[in-house]
């Protein structure tokens, strides 16, 4: 069925519809028909290689001295994904040089080690920033090597606060990150988890203002300031020392379910959700061999892209990748039941 349409039997009247049900917008309480078709996942810039890079030197900013051992990521523009490992790390002198996968616009993410003095920052024209959107940002051509400016480290950061529902009542067995984690990562060192009492603390990141992440059981991904995206989050400030916790609220999100058509009991089945903007991963939920109906929480206010790891291999909805899938819209407060057909 890849690259064509599949029809479905109309969900009120029960005959035949007279146009292919993917092309519906999601609403509430609609069901929807999805096509998925056969394609690999998006590949990360990592695994791709035509030789730009990115050169740059890693000081103490208070002392001015160089710095070595720091992992510096070169992530395209509005992404972030922390890796499980480091690829690229300052030398002597502090100097680094970043791979790149190709031509485009790229910011530099510092990350030093857990053990490090100094904290993460996104690299800025002159100075660390917690937030994307305010550091340097980087255009490259094919081949193309280009300075960018000095990483300046500063002394590593807290931030301390307790997640809790509207009612009050303190939220556990949940996590707090600030980048959203890769389906299968191995970056648990860089989440932080929420106590009995909702609190929590990250303590490796510079002084400056970060989005927050939060998640956990039967709760959707959701961003500091009650956002569906990190790019939209309100930056919550680090500060060196022992701070006050800030008190955040969390949210359930909306509901999302995805309905199994097939023909014979399969193998699992993991869906991941994807935000369309930025590709972060924004929730996972696997159907088990018995079972038909997958169920997870999804922030509302945002449009989604799902992949499916299925029994007929890695498929997409609408699309054959990331790229052409084809975006779900996502309400605040709807039920949305999406049908899926792997035969």
């Amino acid at each position: 069925m890849t690259g064509s349409s599949q029809w479905f039997p109309d969900a009120q009247s029960g005959g035949r519809s007279g146009r292919p049900r993917w092309l519906l917008s999601a609403a509430a309480g609609v069901a929807l028909a999805v096509v998925m078709t056969s394609g690999a996942a998006a590949v990360p810039a990592s695994e791709s290689d035509v030789g730009a890079a990115i050169t740059t030197r890693v000081f103490d900013r208070a002392t001015g001295e160089p710095v070595k051992g720091v992992c510096v990521l070169a992530l395209p523009v509005l992404t972030f994904r922390l890796p499980d490992a480091c690829a690229t790390r300052s030398g002597g002198g502090g100097r680094v040089t970043v791979e790149v996968p190709g031509p485009g616009q790229y910011n530099l993410f510092a990350l030093p080690k857990l053990d490090s003095p100094y904290g993460a920052q996104w690299v800025g024209p002159d100075g660390g920033t917690g937030v994307q959107r305010d550091a340097r940002q980087l255009t490259l051509e094919a081949g193309e090597t280009k300075s960018a400016p000095h990483v300046l480290l500063d002394l590593r950061a807290t931030l301390r606060g307790r997640l809790v529902l509207r009612s009050g009542v303190p939220v556990d067995a949940a996590a707090v990150a600030i980048a959203a984690p890769a389906p299968g990562a191995r970056t648990a060192e860089r989440q932080a988890p929420v106590g009995d009492d909702g609190s929590f603390t990250i303590d490796w990141v510079g002084p400056y203002g970060w989005p927050l992440l939060f998640w956990g059981d039967n709760f959707a991904f959701q961003w500091s300031g009650d956002s569906a995206t990190r790019v939209r989050a309100d930056p919550v400030p680090a500060m060196v020392g022992d701070p006050a916790p800030v008190i955040h609220f969390l949210r359930h999100g909306a509901r999302f379910q995805v309905r199994i058509h097939s023909g014979s009991v399969a193998a699992d089945r993991q869906l991941i959700i994807y935000n369309a903007g930025t590709g972060e991963h924004v929730g996972t939920v696997t159907i088990s061999g018995q079972d038909i109906v997958g169920r997870l929480r999804v922030s509302g206010g945002q449009q989604v892209k799902m992949q499916c790891h299925c029994a007929r291999g890695e498929l997409w909805y609408g699309g054959t990748d990331f790229a052409n899938a084809i975006p779900i819209k996502v309400g605040h407060t709807e039920l949305l039941l999406l049908d899926l057909c792997d035969p």
